[in-house]
């Protein structure tokens, strides 16, 4: 096997990756569970392309829209929601989830998952 079909062969492995967001709890009281696919390079270009500067954090806005989806794959943000979990929504949480998202789980993590 070539080294290129083991490297694709691991990334689809990743599998649908989730964060229980627990400061966003709904009426039941329950934390929202945000799901996204493993990010790509090609994603990660698309969002640096966007930014000017790498230090702007409204890039952690266009991670959570362009990838957070609920438990049957349905996109949770519109474009039109940035502009609110920019001005409306404790950066800390955002901080969070955006990086969750950005990051590759470890090998210990994929465990538990299977």
């Amino acid at each position: 096997m070539k080294v290129i079909d083991i490297a694709k062969t691991h990334f689809e492995n990743l599998g649908v990756q989730s964060v229980e967001v627990e400061e966003w709890v709904d009426e039941n009281n329950n934390p929202t569970i945000i799901y996204w696919d493993p990010i790509t390079l090609a994603e990660k270009k698309k969002l640096f392309q966007k930014s000017d500067n790498l230090n702007d954090v409204a890039i952690l806005a266009d991670i959570v829209v362009m990838k957070a989806k609920d438990k049957d794959g349905k996109k949770m943000f519109s474009l039109e929601d940035k502009l609110a979990l920019m001005h409306k929504v404790d950066s800390d949480v955002l901080s969070k989830v955006a990086v969750a998202m950005v990051q590759t789980p470890s090998v210990d993590e994929l465990k538990k998952k299977s």
